[in-house]
């Protein structure tokens, strides 16, 4: 399933205009689409697609319930994902998972995902907490860890974003074969051959190629750019001692 269809921003009584909006434009960024309110200010309702630019449309197409609970029986979520500006404790009653680990639980699931903020004041209510099968912490400095709301959704909606266009990028990237590979250390080894190095310097040099390929995870293109220099290194090395042996 797509961002825009899986995942749901889903807002509890939030105060203040300017994070719904703000919030609302970040998810255009981040290909979010599906913001819910539960029990939000009028003042909310009235002015936040003021400060929404991009993501008007979103804040035109939110859903707004009367209180979490509702919200849940009605949409049905596979999984709804809490956050909170507290480590875990007594207090929170659902498990305690990192932003990285929110993303790898939620990457398999097919169903619809809430990930749930709560007030700007007071966060999400224990009541509410113990709705939620997770709770995620943002870790932040200790000198100031009290992180604005719709701060705290953007990074939450950045960590899914990447993660998916990741998982898009690996697909499109087609990682060099065995053969490639093999054929550019072949060639590695005939050019320095061919150039008489001594034999310490050429075993140092080719353990260097074999571990900066070896990290770097070459593209079928790029090792065939890279093969393709040194096949004509070694032809070029040959035609021009063959032409000095000649003379």
């Amino acid at each position: 399933m797509e961002i825009s269809e899986k995942y749901y921003i889903v807002l509890v009584g939030p105060k203040y205009p300017v994070n719904v909006g703000l919030i609302a434009r970040t998810m255009m960024n981040f290909s979010f689409r599906r913001l819910v309110l539960v029990s939000p200010g009028k003042e909310v309702l009235d002015s936040s697609k003021l400060y929404a630019a991009h993501g008007a449309a979103i804040i035109e197409n939110q859903l707004v319930y009367r209180d979490l609970s509702q919200a849940l029986r009605e949409l049905k979520p596979s999984i709804a994902v809490g956050t909170s500006g507290r480590k875990a404790s007594e207090s929170i009653l659902r498990q305690y998972v990192s932003p990285k680990e929110m993303v790898e639980l939620c990457r398999p699931l097919e169903g619809k995902i809430f990930l749930v903020f709560g007030r700007e004041d007071i966060g999400l209510k224990n009541e509410e907490l113990s709705q939620l099968d997770y709770v995620v912490h943002i870790p932040a400095s200790s000198e100031y860890s009290v992180m604005n709301l719709a701060v705290s959704a953007s990074i939450l909606m950045y960590e899914i974003f990447s993660d998916s266009e990741e998982k898009r990028f690996k697909k499109l990237r087609r990682p060099a074969s065995k053969e490639i590979i093999d054929r550019i250390f072949y060639e590695s080894e005939k050019i320095f051959s061919i150039l008489s190095l001594p034999e310490v310097k050429k075993n140092v040099a080719l353990r260097s190629l074999k571990n900066i390929i070896g990290r770097s995870a070459p593209s079928t293109r790029e090792a065939g750019s890279l093969l393709w220099f040194l096949r004509k290194t070694r032809l070029g090395i040959e035609a021009l001692m063959k032409k000095q042996q000649e003379g």
